[in-house]
């Protein structure tokens, strides 16, 4: 049987919570995520910068009324790389589809 080999770095809950809603919106920021995934700020500061690191989002810091305004963007590697994870997720489903019927 051909199993998929997902991708570790988005297999991992919070980073797949991440991609899917930056993906869904094009861009947001720090605090959109943090308040709708209801993550701690240090927890979402690390698990960005892990997935800017792997160049799946991209990270832009601006200064507004003496604030840090952080507005995160998914890559076309980010793209990419979701796409084909929920596709090696579709056909995990299918085999298990398979092994019922």
């Amino acid at each position: 049987m051909d199993y998929p080999q997902f991708d570790k770095t988005i297999h991992e809950q919070t980073k797949l919570k991440i991609l899917t809603y930056v993906s869904s919106k094009h861009r947001c920021t720090f605090m959109e995520l943090k308040e709708n995934l209801h993550l701690t700020s240090g927890n979402l500061s690390i698990q960005l910068k892990t997935l800017e690191e792997k160049k799946l989002i991209t990270q832009v810091k601006t200064i507004e009324k003496r604030k840090t305004n952080t507005t995160i963007t998914i890559t076309k590697a980010g793209k990419e790389s979701l796409f084909t994870y929920l596709e090696e997720m579709e056909h995990l489903l299918s085999l298990i589809k398979e092994g019922i019927s």
